[in-house]
C-alpha cells in the first residue's frame, strides 16, 4: 500500500525559529553494568531523527489538515510522505507524528499555528 502524501494546497514550509535540531539517530540502548560502566550499542536498522517545527496556515488550509489526519492517517498514526526542510532545501522524506496529532493555537482570526513533533526516517 502507497503512504499517504502531504495533502496538495496546505503548506509544508515551517517557520524558521520554530525549527528544533534534527536529531540524526535514536538514542542507543543502554546498559549499566555491576562495575559502573555502562554500555552502549546502536539500535540496528535505526535510522529515524526527530524533529519539531511549527507550520502557520490559513483557516481553509488547517480545515483540510485536520480532516486529512483523522481520516487519511488515522487520527495521526500512519506514517507519511512530506517535504522536510533540512537547512539548504526541501528534501521527500517518510515522516510520523511521534508524540500523536499535531497540537495547534490560533494566531488571531484567520491563522492557525500547528506545532509537531515528527519521526524523519531515512536521515
Amino acid at each position: 500500500m502507497a503512504l499517504p502524501t502531504w495533502p496538495a494546497g496546505v503548506s509544508y514550509a515551517p517557520d524558521l525559529n520554530s525549527i528544533s535540531d534534527l536529531t540524526l539517530i535514536r538514542p542507543p540502548i543502554k546498559t549499566e553494568m555491576e562495575g559502573g560502566n555502562v554500555r552502549l550499542r546502536s539500535r540496528p536498522g535505526d535510522n529515524v531523527g526527530t524533529m519539531s517545527q511549527t507550520i502557520r496556515l490559513d483557516r481553509a488550509q488547517f480545515a483540510v489538515l485536520r480532516d486529512w489526519i483523522k481520516t487519511t492517517l488515522g487520527n495521526g498514526t500512519a506514517r507519511f510522505s512530506m517535504p522536510v526542510w533540512f537547512g539548504d532545501g526541501f528534501e521527500t522524506k517518510v515522516c510520523q507524528f511521534s508524540e500523536g496529532a499535531p497540537k495547534y493555537k490560533p494566531v488571531g482570526t484567520r491563522r492557525v499555528d500547528v506545532m509537531m513533533t515528527l519521526r524523519v526516517y531515512g536521515v
